[in-house]
């Protein structure tokens, strides 16, 4: 077998050429496999990783009348948490505001997203979500002038970014006119978006936003009871007391629902996407290894005159393919890697979170995937070659 795959390779160095631009249609196959079910399994991560920070408790209701920061009447209000509370299978609820609002300090003024809960569940909810407190403490009251702060306000690598120096407990910002003081300082997520968010209690933000009503209400489910039935028992008793189907209401259930059934659409686009490139790199070595075997007709008689079988001629026929097939999936494969990991530092550069899953796993299918293409397509020349008589191959010279 070694001597028959030492024979083999050489019979590839000698059409260099030709073999490497059979090969580079691979590679463009396998590049877009290895690149997007990266990326699309680093999707997944990101996803989920989102998922756990919604809280697996948290169920959030939204007014259809009110986006983030509005000012409809119809909006959310106190007496809906109230009646929301009265619900037995919820342990508690609140109110919540956010939305972007100019945050000055000294001469800088950057427009930052800001984020409100009641005092009462104020650390409550920041744990829903995942963030703990890095250092100093939770807001002390619904109308104290403070706030807390996620981690880019203190990490030097990001604190010129926002105001130019490093801001630590104690320090003054301004949101829109009202001074307040930095009380707390979140532990570090990674996210740029939310190591740059700030926290008020919802009665300061409810003056800043001149806003009566909440963006939207977060209650939490008793622990085992049925998320979806609580669901739908606030939603239904919602409906009852407002007087119209105006609310969404919405559960890491239906999240999770929803999630798999994008990512199974990412999930047929890209396969469809690998096959197609694959297709046309199969192609590339089926229209190579046919023109070589007209090329070497020669050479096959001379083989089979001095005794080789036709197994013999097959297998190296179809070893020259596979292996042909082979060299594009580990090309592909380092390059497919690459492109992500590109894609991931150009994304990082524009603040957007994007997750790269590098796995064993993806490297053995694209392998194995492009050497059996290689195979498959070059069995159809494999087969005219190991049909050949040693007579009228021997005449074509």
């Amino acid at each position: 077998m070694i001597g028959l795959l030492n024979f083999v390779i050489r019979n590839l160095k000698r059409r260099k050429l030709r073999n490497w631009i059979t090969i580079f249609g691979i590679v463009i196959g396998v590049v877009a496999i290895v690149s997007l079910i990266s990326l699309s399994e680093g999707l997944k991560s990101t996803i989920n990783e989102e998922f756990n920070n919604l809280g697996s408790q948290k169920i959030t209701i939204i007014s259809k009348y009110q986006g983030f920061g509005g000012k409809s009447s119809l909006g959310l209000k106190d007496e809906d948490i109230e009646n929301i509370e009265k619900i037995a299978d919820v342990d508690y609820a609140t109110g919540s505001l956010r939305g972007s609002y100019d945050v000055k300090y000294g001469q800088k003024t950057l427009a930052l997203t800001i984020a409100s809960y009641e005092k009462d569940y104020f650390e409550k909810m920041l744990t829903q979500e995942n963030r703990e407190l890095l250092k100093g403490t939770y807001i002390s009251s619904d109308k104290a002038k403070e706030v807390v702060v996620g981690y880019d306000f203190v990490n030097p690598e990001k604190a010129d970014d926002l105001f130019g120096k490093v801001l630590g407990i104690g320090k003054k910002i301004k949101v829109n006119t009202e001074e307040y003081t930095i009380v707390g300082i979140l532990k570090k997520t990674g996210d740029a978006r939310k190591d740059s968010m700030i926290y008020l209690s919802n009665d300061n933000l409810k003056d800043i936003s001149e806003s009566e009503t909440y963006a939207m209400i977060f209650a939490i489910n008793k622990d085992g009871k049925n998320i979806e039935e609580t669901s739908k028992k606030i939603e239904d008793m919602l409906e009852r007391k407002r007087g119209s189907k105006d609310v969404f209401v919405t559960n890491p259930v239906q999240i999770t629902k929803s999630r798999d059934e994008t990512l199974g659409i990412v999930s047929v686009v890209i396969i469809g996407i690998a096959c197609i490139s694959l297709l046309v790199g199969g192609i590339g070595i089926l229209n190579s290894m046919y023109t070589s075997v007209f090329e070497r007709k020669r050479e096959i008689g001379l083989l089979k005159a001095i005794g080789a079988k036709k197994s013999d001629i097959l297998k190296i026929f179809l070893l020259e393919s596979g292996i042909i097939g082979l060299i594009g999936g580990i090309l592909g494969v380092i390059l497919g890697f690459s492109l992500a990991l590109l894609v991931k530092l150009v994304a990082m550069q524009l603040n957007v979170n994007v997750s790269v899953l590098i796995s064993f796993n993806i490297v053995i299918l694209a392998l194995g995937f492009s050497f059996l293409i290689g195979v498959v397509s070059g069995m159809i020349p494999a087969y005219l070659a190991s049909s050949q008589e040693p007579v009228d191959a021997l005449k074509e010279e």
